[in-house]
C-alpha cells in the first residue's frame, strides 16, 4: 500500500527516519499498546519532552531572572517561528493553554446585544457549544446551530447550508476547521468569504489543524483563528495559540486579567500570571522533530494511512467511511455495523472502555446521526498492522 511504501524517509543527515512501528521508540507507550487516538490529546515524543525538561531546568536555575527578563523575548521568538509555520505574523499570535481557552477569550470579549444571532454548526465541539450557550444566554442573543448532514458528500454543500442560515441579524460565525466528531475538513476560506461580504465576524476552532493541514491563516480571511500545538504538531500538552486580525486586537482580552491588561494585545496575553510556560517555548523543538521526517512526507504518510486504514476497517465490518477523501486528512470515521447497542454516547464509551481493557487498544467512538462511529487517527508511529488489530478488536467485542 502507498502508506507502507513511504515508511522510510531521510532525516537530512543521510540516515532514514522510519514511520510506523519503528517510530514507536521515540514515544513512551506502554508495552503492547495500539494507539489510534492521537487526535484526542496528542502524544509527545521523547526528544520534545527532553527539550521541555531542559527549559524547566533553565528556568529553575534563576526563576526570577528568567520570568521577568528572558520569558517575554523567548515567547515572542517562539511565536515568530510558529507564525512562519502557520502562515501568520508572530505579532498577531498569542499563546493559550488550549483552543477552548482561546475561544473563551474571544467570545467573552465580544459584546453581543439582545436579538443578535450567532451561527455555529451541529458538529461544533462540545466545550465550545457550552461556551456559546453561556455567552448567548447572558446577552439574550440567539444561538443557531446549523445542522450539517453526515456522512458528507462534498464541501460545496457545507458552504451552501451555512450561507442559507445567515440572516440580517447574524453577527458571528463560530466554525471548526477540522471537526472533532467527524474528522471532516470544512471549507473555511469559502465560508469566510461569504461572511466577509456580509460583515459577519468569523472565529475558527482549528484545534486539529496545525500540522495536520498545511496552514496559511492570513489567506483564510477570518477574524480569529485558534489551534492546538499539543495534538498533531507534537508540542507538550498545554500549548495552543490564538491569532487575531490586526484591527480586532484592541477589543480582545484574555480570560485571566493580570498586570498588563492595559498594555496591548501581546503583553496582556503573554503574562497571565505565574505558570509553566515551557509548552509554549518548546513549540520550536516540536517543529525540529517533525523536520527529521519532513512536513510533506508526514502529511502524505498520515493522510494515506488514515484513508487506507479507514477503508480496510470499513470493508472488514461491512460498512463505510464517513467522509470523502477530499475532505479528510490524518483522521477517518468509520460507521459501526448494527448490533453494537444503541447509538448513545454512554454505550459508545462503554465499547471504547471494553476495547481498551481487553485488547489494549485506544480508539475514539462517537454516537451521532443515529449510529456509532469509530474515529481513527493515523500518526507517524501507526501502520496498517494497527488497523488489523482494530478490526479484530471491534469484531471481538461484538462476539463477546
Amino acid at each position: 500500500m502507498a502508506a507502507e511504501s513511504a515508511s522510510q524517509q531521510s532525516d537530512g543527515t543521510g540516515r532514514c527516519k522510519s514511520f510506523g512501528a519503528a517510530a514507536r521508540s521515540d514515544f513512551m507507550f506502554e508495552a503492547g499498546l495500539t494507539y489510534l487516538n492521537h487526535g484526542a490529546y496528542g502524544v509527545t515524543s521523547r526528544p520534545v519532552m527532553a527539550a521541555a525538561q531542559a527549559f524547566r531546568e533553565r528556568i529553575e536555575s534563576q526563576p526570577s531572572y528568567f520570568l521577568t527578563t528572558v520569558l517575554s523575548p523567548e515567547l515572542r521568538a517562539s511565536a515568530q517561528i510558529l507564525g512562519q509555520y502557520v502562515g501568520a505574523k508572530g505579532e498577531d499570535i498569542v499563546f493559550q493553554d488550549n483552543a477552548t481557552t482561546a475561544i473563551n477569550a474571544v467570545l467573552r470579549s465580544l459584546v453581543l446585544f439582545p436579538g443578535d444571532e450567532v451561527l455555529t454548526t451541529s458538529l461544533t465541539y462540545g466545550a465550545v457549544m457550552r461556551t456559546l450557550e453561556f455567552v448567548c444566554d447572558r446577552a439574550d442573543a440567539r444561538l443557531i446551530p446549523v445542522h450539517i448532514d453526515y456522512p458528507m458528500s462534498d464541501a460545496e454543500t457545507v458552504v451552501e447550508t451555512i450561507v442559507a442560515a445567515i440572516s440580517p441579524r447574524t453577527r458571528l460565525l463560530v466554525i471548526d476547521h477540522v471537526t472533532s466528531k467527524t474528522a471532516s475538513i470544512l471549507p473555511i476560506a469559502e465560508i469566510a468569504a461569504e461572511c466577509r461580504d456580509r460583515g459577519i465576524l468569523v472565529l475558527v476552532d482549528g484545534a486539529h489543524a496545525p500540522a495536520m493541514l498545511d496552514l496559511d491563516i492570513e489567506s483564510l480571511g477570518v477574524t480569529w483563528y485558534t489551534g492546538n500545538c499539543h495534538k498533531w504538531l507534537g508540542a507538550p500538552r498545554g500549548s495552543a495559540f490564538l491569532w487575531t486580525v490586526a484591527e480586532r486586537q484592541a477589543y480582545l482580552r484574555p480570560t485571566t486579567i493580570s498586570h498588563f491588561i492595559a498594555d496591548g494585545y501581546v503583553p496582556a496575553f503573554d503574562w497571565p500570571g505565574t505558570k509553566d510556560f515551557t509548552p509554549y517555548l518548546t513549540i520550536p523543538a516540536a517543529l525540529e522533530y517533525r523536520a527529521l521526517y519532513g512536513e510533506d512526507r508526514i502529511r502524505s504518510y498520515c493522510n494515506t494511512l488514515a484513508y487506507e486504514a479507514g477503508q480496510h476497517v470499513a470493508k472488514g465490518l461491512g460498512t463505510h467511511i464517513g467522509i470523502p477523501k477530499s475532505m479528510a486528512a490524518a483522521m477517518m470515521t468509520i460507521a459501526m455495523p448494527d448490533g453494537y447497542g444503541p447509538a448513545k454516547q454512554d454505550n459508545a464509551n462503554a465499547l471504547r472502555n471494553e476495547i481498551r481493557k481487553t485488547h489494549n487498544l485506544e480508539i475514539d467512538i462517537q454516537a451521532f446521526e443515529r449510529r456509532l462511529w469509530l474515529r481513527l487517527s493515523a500518526y507517524i508511529y501507526n501502520d496498517m498492522d494497527d488497523a488489523d488489530r482494530l478490526l479484530h478488536a471491534v469484531k471481538a467485542v461484538k462476539a463477546g
